[in-house]
C-alpha cells in the first residue's frame, strides 16, 4: 500500500444496520473525505477535492464557505469562530441558493470482484 494510500483512504461506516431487538451492526468499506462545492465561482462547475480525515475536510470546507460570503452573516461567523464546521456548512447551504452545494462526505472506493 502506497503512503498516499495510507493517508487517505479509512474504513468508514458505510451502512447501519438496526434489528428490532435493539443490535446495531454497521458495516465499513474503504472510502475517503471529500469536500464538494459547487457556487458562483465556476460557472456552476462542481469542485472536489480529498482530504485524508473528515476534521479536516470539515475544517477546510467551513474556511471556504466564510470566503464564500459567509464572512458577512453573524451567525456564520459565530459558528466558525466556535469551530463548529459542520454548523457553518449547513448555514451555506441554507442561505445560497439550491444550485449551489459545499458539502462534506465519504466516497466509497468501488472494488473489482474477481
Amino acid at each position: 500500500m502506497s503512503k498516499l494510500t495510507e493517508t487517505f483512504v479509512r474504513q468508514v461506516v458505510s451502512s447501519t444496520l438496526i434489528r428490532r431487538d435493539g443490535t446495531v451492526e454497521q458495516t465499513r468499506d474503504p472510502a475517503i473525505w471529500t469536500l464538494a462545492h459547487c457556487g458562483y465561482s465556476g460557472n456552476g462547475r462542481l469542485d472536489i477535492w480529498a482530504y485524508p480525515t473528515k476534521a479536516a475536510a470539515l475544517r477546510e470546507g467551513a474556511k471556504l464557505a466564510m470566503s464564500c460570503g459567509l464572512d458577512e452573516d453573524p451567525e456564520a461567523v459565530r459558528l466558525y469562530e466556535k469551530g463548529r464546521w459542520e454548523k457553518v456548512l449547513e448555514r451555506y447551504e441554507q442561505t445560497h441558493p439550491e444550485t449551489h452545494l459545499l458539502r462534506v462526505q465519504a466516497a466509497f472506493l468501488q472494488q473489482q470482484e474477481s
